[in-house]
């Protein structure tokens, strides 16, 4: 049971780092392509869902089942305890980043209701492109405490050669 957690937790987290992978060399790739236009096709094409909508719907059991990973191995080793813990604090920093960084940027490229100069869109979505591969490292780095975290439970169940 203990283990089955902590291999849907990375699941969750390898697809969450993966798509934010897809979204710096794809979206905001696109978005910075053709300034103002690139934008303006962005919003028509996002009407219905955005990428928002998908790490709005795994973020959360992502990090539900990180904290029971971490509840069920809590006695099982200090090491696994630590690489748990370390990988919920990247996981909740890249939520935090996200409201406070990324969103404002969000609301202006694709929210805003008239759509700002080619100037600040230009900037905006610069910023957002170059920050998202920050966030994709704290993911990343989150994700390897969480295969750390696996490793040691495995290790100490395996039979020795």
């Amino acid at each position: 049971m203990k283990k089955l957690v902590l291999y849907a937790a990375i699941a969750l987290s390898s697809g969450l780092f993966f798509t934010n992978i897809y979204n710096s060399i794809v979206n905001a790739a696109n978005w910075e392509s053709n300034i103002p236009y690139s934008i303006k096709a962005t919003k028509d094409f996002f009407t219905v869902a955005n990428p928002g909508s998908f790490f709005k719907l795994i973020d959360l059991p992502n990090l539900v089942l990180m904290s029971l990973a971490l509840i069920l191995f809590w006695k099982h080793s200090t090491s696994i305890r630590l690489y748990l813990g370390f990988a919920i604090v990247c996981f909740i920093s890249s939520l935090v980043l996200t409201f406070t960084y990324f969103y404002p940027r969000n609301e202006i490229m694709f929210l805003s209701e008239q759509v700002p100069d080619t100037e600040t869109l230009k900037r905006v979505a610069a910023e957002w492109g170059r920050m998202n591969w920050i966030r994709s490292l704290i993911w990343l780095v989150g994700l390897i405490c969480t295969f750390l975290a696996l490793d040691r439970a495995t290790s100490s169940t395996r039979p020795s050669i």
